[in-house]
């Protein structure tokens, strides 16, 4: 079994393009938080709080956890990639026990996806604070902001690079996984959750957003997060 990790984590490590997802995942956390504040300084842009109100500044730092889809793409990759390089089968005569094998990528995806998202929503955070500097008349954030956007970048992460395990074993073909994920997570999830709201928020944007603790009521948006499930409430059902 440890042999077993050791063998995941070195396919983790040194595959170049989870290093590009992590540098995706920086790029887009911290420029994506960077330019919130702009948005939400424009008047023309109806979501009712500026930056003078502790909402709106939560509601930029929040947004460093944007990057969570990177993390269900590291464990779809873990998983259907050894059946795209053809690597499943040295692998299942290594081990022979496919459950073992699967034990371990879902261990070393829940780890990569973690990683994935502490160090994009860390980036993210750093990207808010740097752009919110330039606005002198911003409110000040709570600061449970940053814990529980933290705590929700750790759960979620290992959470979703679990799932992603699950697809990548169910849906082998690895670019039908990882664009099935992305239609479900960028146009389904939202579509849901905008629709039907009292069903939405037990889905996984619904339920990692309710995580984050804050308050952003803006139905014209489709934007209503006062009636989301309490944090720790919203992480039981995610995990």
């Amino acid at each position: 079994m440890g042999a077993l990790l050791k063998s995941e984590w070195r396919k983790l490590t040194y595959a170049r393009a989870h290093w590009g997802l992590l540098i995706a995942g920086i790029l887009i956390a911290g420029l994506g938080t960077a330019v919130t504040p702009v948005i939400l300084d424009n008047p023309d842009s109806g979501f009712g709080i500026s930056l003078d109100q502790t909402a709106a500044v939560d509601a930029v730092y929040a947004n460093a956890i944007s990057a969570y889809f990177f993390a269900i793409i590291i464990g779809i990759m873990l998983m259907s990639g050894e059946f795209r390089h053809g690597t499943a089968v040295a692998t299942f005569l290594t081990a022979p026990k496919r459950g073992t094998v699967l034990v371990t990528k879902l261990v070393i995806a829940a780890i990569g996806g973690m990683l994935v998202m502490v160090i994009s929503t860390a980036a993210g955070l750093a990207g808010g604070w740097i752009a919110l500097s330039f606005f002198p008349d911003a409110a000040s954030p709570t600061s449970e902001v940053f814990i529980n956007t933290m705590l929700a970048a750790v759960v979620s992460g290992a959470i979703l690079g679990i799932v992603g395990v699950a697809l990548g074993t169910l849906v082998r073909n690895q670019m039908l996984a990882i664009t099935g994920a992305l239609l479900y997570l960028f146009v389904i999830d939202p579509i849901l959750l905008a629709l039907a709201p009292d069903a939405g928020k037990y889905l996984p944007a619904g339920l990692i957003t309710a995580m984050l603790a804050i308050d952003i009521e803006a139905p014209e948006f489709g934007i209503d997060t006062t009636a989301f499930l309490p944090p720790l409430t919203a992480t039981v059902v995610l995990l």
